[in-house]
């Protein structure tokens, strides 16, 4: 690699870091973020949640489909299985920052409900990161995904 493509690769890697801050400003989040997981009501999603620990990892994944473009899966590393979905809001706000079909790590922070309730459900930990599957690129087949 010669000087000048050197340089060129660092004013672009600047670049886009700099268009990054300027979303992550725009969206107003601060990592960590701390949200609860929707959708847990399915048979499969409790199934799911019931077998997670505290402090397994997670994929946060943008699966959007033609009905639900925003659709933000929290996938189990350690189970393959979906445990749910982010809300809408939060949702959104992760595409705008990463966009399209981006996956972040996460990690569950605390498994609520069960007996004497009726449903589990799951608060997550979400960080800007991507680890966990770095080298994964398609998230397509997600067990349990819409």
């Amino acid at each position: 690699m010669n000087i000048h493509t050197y340089f060129k690769e660092k004013r672009k890697e600047k670049q886009a870091r700099n268009a990054y801050l300027k979303r992550l400003s725009e969206t107003g989040l601060r990592f960590p973020v701390f949200c609860k997981v929707r959708c847990v009501k399915s048979f499969d999603h409790q199934g799911a949640i019931a077998q997670s620990r505290i402090g397994d990892k997670l994929q946060i994944v943008h699966t959007p489909s033609d009905e639900r473009p925003f659709s933000v899966a929290v996938y189990s590393i350690p189970l393959n299985r979906v445990l749910g979905y982010i809300e809408e809001e939060l949702a959104e706000k992760l595409v705008y920052l990463f966009g399209r079909d981006f996956c972040r790590d996460g990690e569950v922070e605390m498994i609520t409900g069960g007996a004497p309730y009726k449903y589990y459900g799951c608060n997550i930990r979400l960080t800007d990161e991507q680890e966990f599957l770095n080298d994964t690129e398609d998230f397509s087949n997600l067990h349990g995904a819409y």
